[in-house]
């Protein structure tokens, strides 16, 4: 059997940087002591999770992450709270990129669970 890779490059674009740190920074800010980065891709799709240890979304907020301005109802840490705008600026920029998001609660840590994905054709033509 024989291994083989076939590399692509992908152009560096400042929205990707910078949605995705938006992202990963919000984990870190949130999570009790870890955050989990995961990249997997095939062939066809490219997938990033940002997973954080921490409480997680507020489920009152949670059906309408990635809009700026969202307050919660729930007692919570008030130097941790924000307007979402971080949320809404990384997932624009990303969108912009053809990415797909989905922000929900994670099943395994707890915590909240960012999922990115391209679909390979539009992540190589950016």
């Amino acid at each position: 059997m024989t291994n083989f890779q076939i590399k692509k490059k992908i152009t560096k674009s400042i929205e990707i940087v910078y949605g995705l740190r938006n992202f990963i920074g919000n984990a870190n800010k949130f999570s009790n002591e870890t955050i989990h980065v995961t990249l997997k891709s095939d062939n066809e799709i490219t997938e990033i999770t940002i997973e954080d240890d921490g409480n997680g979304y507020p489920k009152d907020v949670l059906s309408k992450i990635g809009e700026p301005y969202l307050r919660t109802k729930d007692p919570i840490d008030k130097s941790k709270a924000g307007l979402g705008l971080g949320l809404f600026i990384g997932k624009t920029l990303l969108e912009k990129n053809f990415a797909s998001i989905n922000c929900r609660n994670s099943k395994t840590r707890g915590g909240a669970e960012v999922i990115i994905k391209w679909n390979n054709k539009d992540l190589f033509n950016i």
